[in-house]
């Protein structure tokens, strides 16, 4: 299979930005293509501004601003010829079925006789889109679809027709899942493909029930989210997200794709909420005002409104309804209640529309949960929550209100469920009553594989069998939290590993590799005023952080989602981190007034020392990063953090972190021998010396929070080597750790600091 290594996207609007972005967080070569704007200065100025802004924003779609060389910007009247050495050409531009024709009609001169050619439509039937193409490119031609924001969301949809060699769309689905990484959904070419197919008629219901119903905007967002596992933005405030005249386009274009029986059609029928908001410029977050918006009050405050779904006036908006902790669980069974039964007329359609599009949409049902939950971030997909509703219940109700029941759904009913087994068991119930294996891409491992395999296990670790001589070791303690009885568990399990293994990988399914220290554990002892438990807890830490970098055999953690405060230190101490793209990791203590005392100073102080060749430097630049508790953003932003070595891997497929980690683990055993014991020498005197300009700067830029300055001076203390310097061993660095974490956690205003963060989860400054 020949290699992509050069991508041509062509449209820089949001998504093709954002697709082009993403390719280059891939490692690709990527031109961006865009029309000429009439009478402009510079003819390519709509690609060169997409590419400027890549880099911007909270949540910027380049990974590393540095992977901007990796990106050409051009026009479609001048740069055609840069299609010539391009593997892939992605196609997004406007959803106009004669504007992509005559789109490819231009560019199929310039393609490469292997160059993919893919449409992110969301809307057009492949068949459309190569009606007019030649034999030679159909056979190349598939519909990627990616979801926005491309670099974040992790679903892709792959659409191919009759026509498709099959060697090309292994190609697209390959780099898809192995270097943009992926889930790769397999669609049939039908109508809106299966997120969209389904998501529309759940948010088309949602809004044709509500105002049928009386149901305030607020209350539909309530009763559709978490009570779901839907994310709490619920239906409306995604509506917004959407574009509320984008809902109206897709209501149509559904409308008219369809065949006239499809159940789609009741909840697309008699809808003009959607165009009468259009209308009156109310479009969503695009046009500041859709469902919501935000506006001043007469003493100039902000002020969160609603509109009314009546009158499409604007009033206050209002608490969502308090709800009881099984609504999600138990709706089904309180016909008669008025929120109840609003979400039994979105939810059961919705539930019982996914059994209906097997096998229209895609032969496979678990297909449509994986679409569901990575493109609508739905915590459960359709037929997960049928399982857990219920599908006999389900069944009943929809027979007892003279509704049709779909075949599959029928078939649930009657064998108990969609789902069936666990791990490497886990079954999924087909249309035809056969039991199918749960799709997942080729070399995937997951932590609930091993299930039946734990060779040692506390209340707050598990290790088990990876196989070939390597133990997985999952921290079980909610969001990986750590404390004393952690690391504890952590040090046994080294000792077991020791002895029965020669590899472990720190890891799990979940979302985050760790949050970090217990906070609520060391406040806890802080008000009692067991602070020697908090001073033992430090002792236990340092000791494990030693030794999981001293162990006789290799340690790589598999970083994902937050590493922050000891779960960044745990990292810095192994021996290779394999890392998810997206892994938030930081030395983060300063924000809750304490300095990093698990070794992750002196870990920092160390690797950037050697780095720099200088220990002066070194702890310059470990001042100004544990300081400013610093949490950076991605993989490659930790690696130039320091966080993270060059050696350290990135690996773009989340569902792939644990089966590279175990990669990295075995090459790492062949001849593997502990690391040398460290130490430095450090300068006192010169480290002071240039750590003072550093706190005068910052006693100025925190003048509102002084505080700031009182725990940076403990840190710089211990990048100092105390008062004295001298050559230190880690344990003399670590007792030092110590001593400073101990000052600080003594005072009122560390306190103050971690109980704001314990109550709201934003940092105090004080």
């Amino acid at each position: 299979m020949s290699a992509i290594n050069k991508v041509a996207v062509i449209g820089s609007g949001v998504m093709g930005a954002g697709i082009a972005a993403h390719f280059a967080n891939a490692g690709a070569q990527v031109v961006l293509l865009d029309i000429v704007p009439k009478d402009a200065e510079d003819r390519s100025v709509l690609a060169k501004g997409a590419v400027a802004r890549m880099t911007k924003g909270r949540a910027p779609q380049l990974a590393d601003p540095a992977y901007v060389s990796r990106l050409t910007a051009g026009n479609l009247d001048d740069d055609l010829e840069q299609l010539r050495d391009c593997d892939w050409v992605v196609e997004v531009v406007l959803e106009d079925l004669a504007i992509k024709h005559a789109l490819y009609d231009k560019i199929a001169p310039y393609l490469r006789g292997n160059a993919l050619l893919s449409s992110n439509t969301s809307t057009i039937p492949l068949a459309d889109l190569v009606a007019e193409m030649d034999e030679s490119l159909r056979k190349r031609f598939v519909i990627v679809h990616f979801f926005n924001p491309p670099r974040y969301m992790r679903l892709i949809e792959l659409v191919t027709g009759p026509d498709t060699d099959p060697a090309a769309t292994e190609r697209a689905r390959a780099f898809s899942d192995e270097r943009l990484g992926k889930t790769v959904v397999p669609c049939n070419d039908r109508p809106g493909f299966i997120a969209n197919r389904l998501g529309g008629l759940w948010m088309n219901a949602a809004a044709r029930e509500a105002v049928a119903r009386g149901i305030t905007v607020e209350e539909a967002d309530t009763v559709l989210s978490r009570p779901f596992g839907v994310p709490g933005t619920g239906v409306f405030a995604l509506m917004d997200l959407i574009g509320v005249d984008l809902m109206g386009k897709s209501r149509l274009s559904m409308r008219n794709l369809l065949e006239a029986d499809d159940p789609q059609q009741t909840h697309t029928k008699g809808l003009e909420l959607f165009e009468n908001m259009a209308a009156k410029g109310l479009a969503g977050r695009k046009a500041g005002a859709g469902f919501y918006k935000r506006s001043k009050d007469e003493n100039g405050k902000t002020a969160a409104q609603a509109v009314d779904l009546s009158s499409l006036e604007y009033r206050a908006q209002a608490k969502g309804p308090e709800l009881a902790k099984t609504f999600g669980v138990d709706f089904i069974d309180q016909a008669g209640d008025r929120l109840a039964d609003f979400a039994w007329s979105v939810m059961g359609p919705t539930l019982s529309y996914a059994a209906y599009c097997v096998p229209e949409i895609t032969a496979h049902p678990a297909d449509i949960d994986a679409a569901m939950e990575l493109g609508y971030n739905w915590r459960m997909g359709p037929f997960k929550l049928i399982d857990k509703i219920g599908a006999d219940k389900i069944a009943a109700r929809l027979k007892a209100e003279g509704q049709d029941v779909p075949p599959l759904l029928a078939l649930a009913a009657e064998r108990g469920g969609i789902y069936s087994g666990k791990g490497l068991d886990r079954k999924v119930l087909m249309p035809t009553g056969e039991q199918a294996d749960v799709p997942r891409g080729p070399g995937v491992i997951f932590a609930s594989d091993l299930t039946d395999m734990p060779v040692f296990a506390t209340d707050a670790v598990v290790l088990r069998n990876m196989g070939d001589g390597v133990a997985l070791l999952t921290i079980t303690a909610p969001n990986a939290a750590l404390d004393d009885l952690v690391m504890t568990g952590v040090s046994e399990a080294l000792d077991v590993v020791q002895r029965d293994f020669k590899a472990m990988v720190i890891g799990s399914d979940g979302n985050h590799f760790s949050v970090g220290a217990n906070l609520k554990k060391a406040l806890d002892r802080a008000d009692a005023g067991e602070l020697d438990l908090v001073a033992d807890q430090l002792v236990i830490g340092q000791a494990t952080m030693r030794k999981i970098k001293y162990a006789p055999f290799p340690v790589v953690s598999a970083a994902c989602g937050l590493a922050l405060g000891g779960g960044c230190e745990i990292l810095m101490h192994s021996d290779r981190v394999m890392a998810a793209l997206e892994s938030n990791i930081g030395l983060v203590e300063a924000n809750v007034g304490l300095l990093p005392a698990w070794g992750g100073t002196t870990a920092l102080l160390l690797r950037k020392s050697a780095e720099l060749g200088d220990p002066v430097k070194g702890a310059e630049v470990a001042f100004d990063t544990i300081a400013a508790a610093l949490m950076v953003g991605s993989a490659p932003m930790a690696q130039h953090a320091g966080y993270l070595r060059a050696t350290d891997g990135v690996v773009m497929n989340r569902d792939r972190l644990l089966a590279d980690a175990k990669a990295a683990a075995l090459e790492l055993a062949e001849g593997y021998a502990a690391p040398a014991k460290a130490g430095i020498t450090l300068d006192a005197q010169a480290i002071t010396a240039a750590l003072e300009p550093k706190l005068a700067a910052l006693a100025e830029a925190t003048a509102d929070a002084p505080y700031a300055v009182e725990i940076a001076r403990e840190t710089a203390q211990v990048l100092s080597g105390g008062k004295v310097g001298g050559t230190l061993d880690e344990v003399a660095l670590h007792a030092l750790e110590a001593e400073g974490m101990m000052r600080l956690i003594r005072q009122d205003k560390t306190i103050e600091r971690m109980r704001h963060t314990m109550t709201t989860g934003k940092p105090l400054k004080n």
